[in-house]
């Protein structure tokens, strides 16, 4: 499995964040998005992007490995800054569209952080059952929606990982060529999609049978703490058709 110090895996920690429903954060997830959908405000987006940051540091989880996910997309907000200029954009808009991006990956890391693989399938496996008028068998669509959200994170720590080992060797990433670069990011997402399989494998040593009812041990009740959080994203989503 991932190691506790790679980016986006989840750390084992005692918070207040890891002890949200798992269920309960996955619709919080989703009203999220809802709302980067629906709103172009520029002051809702501060706001969220306030109340993420404070997620983040209530999940004592290390801040730089939120950070390093901001930092690792750097060169898509310079690309965006010079083609919203070309346009003649409203340097708002810019923000706004930065902090859409900002906002949807460092709340996919929170969830990360703070839910394990097994919570998270459990999440997904639930919420899915929720609407499954056709009887499907959601387990397996759990399973795979759960590997495909962390595979970003993923990317990010075999990414981390090869760039180490390369400068160990004596070969500095930011002295490399536009080209090599290129060859190096196809190298880390097949290394990548390699580690993605064998963690789908290791899941299923470890008895995570996709094939039969899936329960958790932990138990998963809704506390007051998930309840307010539910009731706060609603009321941003309320603000968005204000």
């Amino acid at each position: 499995m991932y190691s506790r110090n790679s980016f986006g895996s989840y750390y084992p920690i005692d918070s207040i964040i890891h002890k949200l429903n798992p269920l309960a954060k996955l619709i919080n997830f989703l009203i999220c998005i809802i709302v980067l959908i629906l709103s172009n405000t520029l002051y809702i987006h501060i706001f969220l992007l306030v109340f993420v940051i404070l997620m983040a540091l209530l999940s004592l989880v290390p801040f730089r490995y939120y950070f390093n996910t901001f930092w690792f997309l750097r060169y898509v907000y310079v690309i965006m800054a010079v083609i919203m200029a070309y346009f003649d954009k409203n340097i708002d808009l810019y923000f706004v569209y930065v902090s859409k991006i900002v906002i949807l990956l460092e709340y996919l890391n929170i969830l990360a952080f703070t839910t394990s693989p097994s919570e998270s399938i459990y999440a997904i496996d639930r919420f899915l059952s929720l609407p499954n008028f056709l009887y499907l068998n959601v387990s397996v669509l759990a399973f795979k929606i759960n590997s495909w959200l962390r595979y970003f994170p993923l990317y990010m720590s075999v990414k981390y990982k090869t760039i180490t080992s390369s400068v160990s060797r004596g070969i500095v990433y930011g002295r490399l060529s536009i080209l090599k670069k290129i060859r190096l990011h196809f190298n880390i997402t097949r290394l990548a999609r390699i580690k993605r399989k064998e963690t789908l494998e290791e899941s299923k040593l470890r008895l995570f049978d996709i094939k039969k009812q899936r329960t958790n041990y932990k138990t998963n009740k809704l506390s007051y703490n998930d309840i307010f959080l539910i009731i706060f994203h609603l009321l941003i989503l309320y603000c968005c058709f204000i």
